[in-house]
């Protein structure tokens, strides 16, 4: 079953599409540029932020990726910077870890 579904909100385009376990993928895109994606992910039947969400930037680039379970921040979050990837780690909505890694270029 497929469910497509498309709000908007002080300019910023967001689609929603439902899929067969109970998640509903969101989609958001740039306010000012409605074709580019900056951050998708999924909600529980409850509404929670929930799997992995992905950000992007106007290039199209990650810059960030997460894991919610029901709404709480868990596991391995990685945040890419220019000369940096940030890994955090969290457990139910707990900081446990923070590294840094930087990034060479061969």
């Amino acid at each position: 079953m497929l469910i497509c579904v498309s709000a908007f909100s002080q300019e910023q385009k967001v689609t929603y599409q439902k899929n067969d376990n109970d998640l509903v993928k969101a989609t958001y895109y740039f306010a000012d540029n409605s074709n580019i994606i900056e951050r998708e992910g999924f909600f529980n039947k409850e509404g929670k932020l929930h799997d992995t969400w992905i950000s992007y930037d106007l290039q199209g680039n990650k810059t960030a990726i997460a894991t919610y379970n029901n709404g709480k921040k868990e596991g391995v979050w990685t945040y890419f910077k220019t000369d940096k990837i940030n890994v955090v780690t969290y457990k139910d909505n707990k900081l446990i870890a923070v590294e840094e890694k930087a990034l060479v270029v061969n």
